[in-house]
């Protein structure tokens, strides 16, 4: 076991204990709540998470080395949603003074 040990602290597990792969890296550190919803929305855990040196001990599933998220869009996702320009104009007149929208958003 203490072979195993020195092994982990160095290379990729020691620097990167975790690594998530995304399709948008800019949006993904903008903060972390980004992280966590592109994290928590485009991953199965079932099916999207690796590790390294993974192994299954009583039934249950491990690594010994760097935990691996795949959270890239996969085919079955709904498309990315895109704002329209004319519906937030739209919205927007709804919150200006005097309308019904006004002081909620």
């Amino acid at each position: 076991m203490e072979l195993l040990s020195k092994g982990l602290d160095s290379g990729l597990n020691k620097i990167f204990p975790l690594i998530v792969i995304a399709d948008d890296s800019d949006f993904l550190s903008q903060s972390f709540r980004n992280f966590l919803w592109t994290v928590f929305t485009r991953s199965n855990p079932s099916h999207d998470i690796y590790g390294v040196r993974s192994f299954i001990e009583h039934k249950h599933w491990g690594c010994r080395g760097s935990l691996i998220i795949d959270a890239r869009s996969k085919p079955h996702h709904a498309p990315a949603l895109e704002p329209d320009p004319e519906i937030s104009k739209k919205v927007d007149r709804l919150a200006e003074k005097g309308r019904s929208l006004h002081g909620i958003i």
